[in-house]
């Protein structure tokens, strides 16, 4: 009987839920959450058996309840700067010092606990703080082991063993770290090539992790938010927004996935976690191997300054909606403190054409290059002269600049300007295989071959740029004017070389101010750091020699965007868009004509610039010595006479001709012989 009973239990079970044995619990559905085991059940099946069917409906198998999954493995634990203000809210960090230089800088900074001073250093200010936050929090709280304090740093622990008893000497977390990314031979000395082919290995590897997936890992939950909208740039259209750890961070795109993906989570991974997206290539410092010493700007601050100069132009933009389209973008930010936080964009340039031949002008009113980051050097100009322009009013507590002993003035010390292009400047810096990184991996192997570094100009109305001829010197007016010529313009990147060397007030603004140097180049694409950097530093760094002081071989540091922009290969628009801080609409310029897009004279022209130098000329102290008596009436004259400048000039022309890469082409003297009456 009992057999039976056993049996048809079973039936009963499976008939109620298919899920249940003998061993398991059952649910009686009398209104109540009674449990019963088997034995009980069974002996009210026998009880509903021996009444009929008449009460079956009454005896009913719940279903089972969802068991909650466990989570496997700790949770992540809050890092150093988390805890620690959280034990002593309202903490504040104190910038101490900065050492090393480039790629090996060390920052110093200290938190005061408990009316004691903690240390940290790092790479960056943030792992530096993480550092400090470490120190005081090991004063009297103490991690588990070495693997749980590193990730609670937001460090990676490389190499780790797990199976090594967990000490610590508490020296990792005060000491300027460098991580050993190099490969050894059999006799233990550093191997270039296996270094090479290690850091390839892991940026192909980091570029199949979406940048969202890995921060969804490292910080579940996050939300990106879409701040901004914008149909005037397609190419920018969305602009998503997230943060972490308190500190917001966007990014912008042609749809939102990508917004998300572009600066947003990849500025994260680079700001927080030095997961570099905008490395495309391994770089060989000279100790390893390498030709050349870069200084890279974080990628957080590049984003940063790219995102801004883009938005500034939509601003300006919607004042002249025709000339929207662009081919090229730039812009100058300037940053007045030590951590580069406070960014305002100054200039915003379109263009990538130069002016017809036909067109050039004796009396300065056209624009020669309407280029975009030969123009926002033009717009820089303009700013500055605006600055003087408040020092002749007796107004230089408003401004950038400060006077020297001995005459002249000079921008504050902690004022760095910041150029930014969305591509690789045209001529040497773009003249190579974005997509074939295998033979240009480690620095050029040929520097001085004929391919690399050579002086190149732009086409007359045209695109692209083309190597000099060795018997093209001087260009005439008349063959120009007659078509027999064409018009050569040096190309952009030789121009940018000459600003590291010359700086970036030219000429007429070296009269009141020394030298302006650009702090860093960010590029929105087609960045590789070994080309870039030949182009602009490296094809005279061993050949130029020493320089006079105040100029110097300014080097600025390299950077890229967290992503890159977005390639189009519609024709370039035949206009330029220019804005300097302080105009309220932006100015459009026929690349062709060089002039407005209404025929006027532009702001930026060479006899605007002359005009507003000798409206200035007597009113400020000078930063050069001159002959007495000297009264600047032609514009050639005004800029000759200032030796210091073209002692340099003539320098830095003579060391690329030295070196086999080119004779620097000039305009026809024709084109400066223009004088003003006053």
């Amino acid at each position: 009987m009992m057999g039976d009973q056993s049996n048809t239990t079973q039936n009963v079970l499976q008939k109620g839920s298919g899920l249940f044995t003998d061993d398991e619990e059952v649910w009686i559905s009398n209104g109540t959450s009674d449990k019963v085991d088997v034995e009980t059940s069974q002996l009210m099946e026998c009880d509903v058996e021996k009444r009929g069917q008449k009460r079956q409906h009454e005896v009913m198998i719940a279903p089972r309840a969802k068991r909650k999954k466990k989570s496997h493995g700790p949770s992540q634990p809050k890092n150093a700067l988390m805890q620690l203000n959280e034990l002593k809210p309202g903490l504040k960090y104190t910038f101490e010092s900065l050492e090393g230089t480039g790629h090996n800088t060390c920052f110093q900074v200290s938190v005061e606990v408990n009316s004691q001073k903690f240390y940290g250093k790092g790479k960056s200010k943030q792992l530096a703080k993480h550092a400090a936050a470490q120190a005081a929090l090991t004063s009297f709280v103490q991690f588990k082991d070495t693997a749980r304090a590193v990730q609670a740093m937001n460090r990676t622990l490389t190499y780790a063993d797990f199976t090594d008893d967990p000490l610590d000497d508490g020296t990792i977390f005060n000491k300027c770290e460098k991580q050993d990314n190099t490969a050894h031979d059999s006799t233990g000395q550093t191997n270039p090539l296996e270094y090479v082919k290690k850091a390839s290995k892991a940026v192909s590897e980091a570029d199949k992790k979406n940048p969202v997936m890995l921060l969804n890992e490292l910080h579940p939950g996050i939300q990106f938010t879409l701040i901004r909208e914008n149909i005037m740039v397609p190419s920018m259209r969305f602009t998503m927004e997230v943060s972490v750890q308190d500190i917001k961070f966007e990014g912008s795109g042609s749809s939102k996935k990508q917004a998300k993906r572009k600066a947003a989570a990849k500025s994260v991974l680079s700001s927080l976690y030095g997961i570099s997206y905008a490395m495309s290539y391994p770089i060989l410092s000279p100790e390893q191997g390498g030709n050349y010493d870069f200084q890279f700007l974080p990628a957080a601050i590049a984003d940063k300054i790219a995102s801004q100069v883009h938005a500034k132009f939509t601003e300006i933009i919607s004042y002249k909606k025709d000339y929207v389209k662009w081919k090229v973008l730039a812009g100058i930010a300037m940053t007045t403190d030590d951590e580069m936080n406070d960014i305002q964009v100054i200039t915003v340039t379109t263009g990538t054409k130069c002016i017809n031949g036909e067109h050039i002008s004796m009396n300065g009113v056209t624009l020669n290059d309407c280029h975009a980051e030969v123009i926002a050097r033009r717009c820089l100009k303009d700013f500055l002269y605006g600055q003087l322009e408040l020092v002749a009013r007796g107004e230089i507590e408003k401004t950038i600049l400060e006077a020297k002993q001995g005459g002249g003035y000079r921008v504050k010390p902690v004022v760095k300007f910041h150029l930014f292009i969305s591509t690789s400047p045209c001529g040497d810096a773009r003249i190579f295989s974005p997509h074939e990184v295998l033979d240009d991996l480690v620095e050029d192997k040929h520097p001085n071959r004929k391919a690399r570094g050579l002086l190149r100009t732009k086409i007359e109305a045209g695109e692209g740029t083309i190597p000099v001829k060795s018997t093209e010197t001087v260009q005439t007016w008349d063959g120009i004017i007659q078509g027999q010529q064409r018009l050569l313009t040096m190309s952009c990147s030789d121009k940018v070389a000459s600003w590291v060397i010359l700086g970036m007030q030219g000429a007429l603004l070296r009269h009141f101010l020394e030298p302006v140097y650009l702090e860093s180049i960010i590029l929105g694409s087609l960045f590789h750091p070994s080309h870039f950097y030949r182009a602009i530093c490296g094809r005279l760094e061993g050949s130029i020699g020493p320089f006079s002081s105040p100029y110097c071989f300014s080097k600025p540091k390299l950077s890229s965007t967290s992503s890159q922009e977005t390639r189009q290969p519609f024709k370039s628009p035949n206009h330029s868009v220019n804005w300097t801080v302080g105009e309220l609409l932006p100015e459009v310029i026929k690349s062709e004509t060089g002039k407005t897009d209404v025929g006027q004279m532009s702001r930026l022209s060479k006899r605007s610039f002359f005009t507003r130098f000798i409206s200035l000329y007597g009113k400020l102290s000078l930063d050069i010595k001159q002959n007495d008596g000297f009264k600047p009436h032609l514009y050639s004259e005004s800029k000759a006479i200032v030796k210091d400048y073209q002692t340099i000039k003539n320098q830095m022309c003579k060391a690329f001709q030295d070196a086999g890469l080119g004779t620097w082409i000039k305009k026809p003297v024709e084109q400066d012989q223009f004088e003003l009456v006053f």
